[in-house]
């Protein structure tokens, strides 16, 4: 397994073990970093349009614009800092770590070779259920936000596990629209949300008959 692929797939777990919204959107912006670097690795070619909008897509939208908008709405609403992302108990982290081992099962089935394009396979079928992990389990807006997010990251990792990608600089720019008309739904949802611990105020008098 290559370094870049492992720190990924730490960065998909880390934030499952450390409960604070902090590290999700710490964690979310690392992986557009990483699957970023790990594209341009895998022959990014300057001179195509296509491939520039790729990389505005991953460091831009998802490795800047997605964690600082949502940490601006979450600082403003003075939102505790603990904000667990799965349930913090051993079933949960045991689930999560089943569910990887099962994803690189399921990546070693499908492509026969051992090697990068399995490993990266492995990682983005990692990140898509622990997304799907994160959504099963939450019921609050930005814990929702998160699994969505990062099932969109494994998504668009899974197009770069692939042997080729499509060169048409429309299908990028159409993906790049959809992912950052995404973060800023997201971001104004979440501000649209009632702050934590707010509560209506009691009436002054009673019913009048």
């Amino acid at each position: 397994m290559s370094s870049l692929s492992l720190t990924l797939l730490g960065v998909y777990l880390v934030p499952l073990f450390v409960g604070t919204w902090r590290t999700s959107l710490l964690g979310l912006g690392c992986q557009g970093f990483l699957m970023a670097w790990i594209a341009w690795t895998r022959g990014l070619d300057p001179s195509q349009l296509g491939d520039w909008v790729l990389l505005a897509d991953l460091v831009l939208v998802r490795g800047l614009a997605a964690p600082l908008l949502l940490r601006q709405v979450l600082r403003a609403r003075n939102t505790p800092r603990r904000n667990d992302v799965i349930p913090p108990n051993l079933l949960s982290w045991t689930l999560a770590l089943g569910v990887v081992l099962l994803a690189f099962k399921f990546a070693a089935a499908l492509e026969r070779e051992p090697g990068e394009p399995r490993t990266l396979l492995a990682v983005a079928t990692s990140g898509l259920l622990l997304g799907f992990l994160v959504l099963s389990t939450q019921s609050g807006t930005f814990g929702q936000m998160v699994g969505a997010l990062r099932i969109e990251n494994a998504i668009a990792l899974f197009e770069l596990t692939g042997p080729s990608r499509p060169p048409e600089p429309g299908v990028r720019l159409a993906q790049l629209a959809l992912i950052a008309l995404t973060v800023l739904l997201f971001r104004w949802y979440l501000a649209a949300q009632e702050p934590p611990g707010a509560r209506a105020a009691p009436p002054l008098e009673g019913p009048t008959l």
